[in-house]
């Protein structure tokens, strides 16, 4: 099994099981839907099996819109998907680092781990532009087992926010956003320190984390965060888009 895509797949089905939406194991894929929200990244499959029946992924969905990541390795999948109507769409590149001591970080915001839930939520809203409900459903990972979240402040105001996920010696890092009056200001940078860190100190020795791939004219200030934190690519995965 693909562990990298094992740790984000357990991340995910805890997530969103959390904030009110559901999941399961279906077609050897860790399905999630939330049905307050159309986002593609809390409404998709995530192949863990050693085969996947992409048939089976679609009728658990039953017609809601998902994606279906197809990370390296799966034979036919891209092939299923096409013939089933999906349509391939802008992917991800998966990155991975060991455990070694993140760079110093220069920011001018105040980066502290906290189980303040409701801070969490009001930087998630802004940052991904949520509804602050929905934020604060989500946001109920905050101190649940296996999560570590941290917000970036500005004064007393939080600016960004990011969240560990651990399990055993590999760890997650996601649920990272700032909000737009905030950005250019080494938020993340310092929240991925600080996750690092923590993920170091709780024995993980093996991270990943994703973002959109690089492509000319797209902004990739998250790709360059990540590679500066001492990421490495790993591989491109392609997503695809259900019919309809």
């Amino acid at each position: 099994m693909n562990e990298l895509e094992r740790v984000e797949a357990q991340a995910l089905r805890d997530a969103v099981v959390l904030g009110g939406g559901r999941a399961q194991t279906a077609g050897g894929a860790v399905c999630v839907r939330h049905d307050a929200t159309t986002l593609p990244e809390l409404n998709r499959a995530l192949p863990v099996g050693a085969v996947v029946d992409a048939a089976a992924v679609q009728r658990w969905f039953g017609g809601a819109a998902h994606i279906v990541c197809a990370p390296p390795g799966y034979l036919g999948l891209e092939e299923s998907l096409q013939a089933l109507g999906y349509t391939r769409g802008y992917p991800w590149m998966k990155f991975e680092r060991d455990d070694s001591p993140p760079p110093a970080v220069d920011s001018d915001l105040r980066v502290e781990e906290t189980l303040d839930a409701e801070a969490f939520a009001v930087a998630s809203a802004g940052g991904y532009g949520f509804t602050l409900e929905l934020a604060r459903a989500l946001s109920a990972m905050v101190g649940a087992p296996g999560w570590r979240c941290f917000v970036a402040f500005a004064g007393d105001e939080p600016a960004a926010c990011g969240a560990l996920y651990s399990d055993g010696d590999h760890g997650w890092l996601g649920v990272a956003t700032t909000l737009p009056e905030y950005r250019r200001r080494g938020a993340q940078s310092a929240l991925l320190a600080a996750r690092i860190e923590a993920g170091r100190a709780d024995g993980v020795r093996r991270f990943t984390s994703e973002t959109g791939e690089r492509v000319e004219g797209r902004p990739d200030q998250s790709y360059r965060n990540i590679l500066r934190a001492g990421f490495r690519e790993a591989y491109v995965r392609p997503n695809w888009h259900s019919p309809g």
